[in-house]
């Protein structure tokens, strides 16, 4: 027997309550408070525009299946990393002191780091449920790329040289930020 509460999740299933009305919602929202964040198209007085723009590219993106497919699919895994990061937190803050949580502040590594490797989960997590023309994934065919002749090709040369750039550039910068003892 399904639970009336399973039975309302099917009904909403049904009506395309998560096809259709959560993606607009979400769409419309995360668009609406970037413009209003931004104001690119106007000031205190452009709601009303931001409003109008926020709702086209909600509908825009509810027409395209494939985009609401993969933000479907890659939603969920996307608040797993976030539920992952929010438990170090907690682990991080059982062994701070009493207090306000400051350690974000305090650990500049941590942060960076940290923000880092959340970009590249996400940016990973979508790239698995993009699909090409072909069927495989923007990720598998990243892989195929990447692994494909590994020692001699272009990829991993390139980012050893970006690694190196990287390397100087922060050498150069973090070195130039000492001043001299000198009179006035």
């Amino acid at each position: 027997m399904v639970s009336p509460l399973q039975a309302a999740i099917d009904f909403l299933n049904s009506f395309g309550f998560f096809d259709i009305v959560l993606p607009f919602i979400l769409v419309f929202v995360l668009v609406y408070a970037i413009l209003d964040k931004t104001k690119i198209l106007g000031g205190e007085h452009a709601k009303n525009v931001n409003a109008l723009a926020a709702f086209a590219v909600g509908l825009f993106v509810v027409a395209a299946t494939n985009v609401v497919d993969v933000l479907k699919e890659a939603l969920p895994l996307i608040v797993l990393v976030l539920i992952i990061l929010l438990s170090f937190m907690l682990l991080v803050g059982t062994f701070h002191p009493e207090g306000e949580f400051k350690w974000f502040a305090e650990n500049r590594f941590w942060r960076w780091f940290l923000t880092i490797v959340l970009l590249i989960s996400v940016l990973l997590i979508f790239m698995n449920f993009i699909k090409a023309d072909d069927g495989e994934t923007w990720l598998e065919k990243f892989w195929e790329f990447v692994t494909e002749d590994v020692e001699t090709g272009p990829v991993v040369s390139s980012i050893i040289f970006l690694a190196i750039i990287i390397f100087v550039v922060w050498a150069v910068g973090s070195g130039g930020g000492k001043k001299e003892g000198g009179g006035k």
